[in-house]
């Protein structure tokens, strides 16, 4: 009777062991320090060159996000020697011509040119719809043609025409996830984004817009109005939650860059993680994360796996150890003492 006492004790806790074991089992993923990645792969020597390619391609705003770099991890870059070259790329009539040749192209062609008013053409060109359907009727083109089409930049474009639609009618409810959207289509025609996130975008946006609708109506009639239109009917706002959930972040970079930076940073995104980990990056850096990931590459989203409970996990393993140590000699105890049968 004692060794089967001891055999249901020994069992019972290494049952609860176990448990513990499971429920202490879970990791969380902590970020690099970026002050000490900084310092241990980023000389001042590769701030200068960056500074200093800034300037030589006529963007002072550039340059300035990487001498605030510089001052913020405290590298000794001669700010005086940088400062004064950058003022004269600053005049009125710098900003006024760099300006205006930047807007009038991302309104014309989509991309933005990696400057903030190129992507503030680019979106207005959008939420007037005229970018939108520019890009339905230039792809469109290429199917009527034979030549190779690019269904992200169509799913992106007739989902831009079906959310400007539903903003106005939502009082503007319905923005940030224009925005977003907005943003990896340009990042698309840019060609920032990876091989990996783009299948990522095509399944999501594949399920917010008929592909084969649109076309269909759009053999039957290729002006911009029917493209309009067909995009319109193809649009299925019920299946837009996975991509809300990205357009979201999107659009959380873009307050906390610019839009120019956002599509820059796409081009480090291979999946919704990495999209995550370059969100929360940009809620703390702001504007310098774009620098960030220029000098630092992917390892400024990368994460160490770390065990939520080290300590009681620990604890639990060594509790189960012991209990199945002690369930298995009381098991062996009481098989070898009970009495032969007659």
């Amino acid at each position: 009777m004692l060794r089967i006492l001891l055999f249901l004790i020994a069992f019972t806790s290494l049952v609860f062991s176990l448990v513990a074991v499971l429920d202490y089992w879970g990791y969380e993923e902590k970020a690099h320090d970026i002050a000490t990645l900084m310092q241990e792969t980023v000389t001042t020597t590769a701030l200068e060159q960056r500074i200093e390619a800034a300037i030589q391609k006529d963007a002072p705003s550039e340059a300035r996000m990487y001498l605030g770099v510089a001052e913020r991890f405290n590298y000794p870059v001669n700010e005086a020697a940088y400062l004064s070259r950058i003022a004269a790329l600053e005049t009125p009539w710098h900003n006024t011509r760099r300006n205006v040749t930047a807007f009038a192209g991302g309104f014309m062609g989509g991309q933005g040119g990696g400057s903030t008013a190129g992507m503030a053409g680019a979106i207005t060109a959008d939420f007037t719809v005229v970018g939108d359907v520019r890009d339905l009727h230039e792809q469109y083109g290429k199917y009527a043609a034979g030549e190779s089409v690019n269904e992200l930049i169509v799913g992106l474009a007739g989902i831009g025409v079906g959310l400007t639609a539903a903003t106005v009618a939502s009082s503007g409810a319905l923005a940030p996830a224009k925005t977003g959207t907005s943003a990896l289509k340009a990042a698309m025609r840019a060609g920032k984004i990876t091989p990996a996130f783009q299948r990522v975008l095509l399944r999501q946006s594949s399920a917010v817009f008929d592909y084969s609708a649109f076309l269909k109506a759009a053999r039957a009639d290729s002006s911009v109005a029917a493209l309009r239109r067909a995009a319109v009917n193809a649009y299925q706002p019920r299946a837009f939650k996975a991509l809300s959930q990205t357009t979201e972040r999107v659009n959380n970079i873009r307050k906390s860059t610019s839009m120019a930076d956002t599509v820059e940073l796409l081009r480090y995104v291979e999946n919704t993680d990495d999209l995550r980990r370059v969100e929360r990056l940009s809620q703390t850096y702001g504007a310098q994360t774009r620098g960030i990931l220029h000098l630092l590459g992917r390892s400024a989203i990368g994460t160490l796996r770390v065990l939520r409970h080290a300590t009681e996990f620990i604890v639990a393993i060594a509790s189960a150890a012991f209990s199945l140590l002690a369930t298995l000699l009381s098991m062996s105890a009481w098989i070898r003492k009970k009495p032969a049968k007659a």
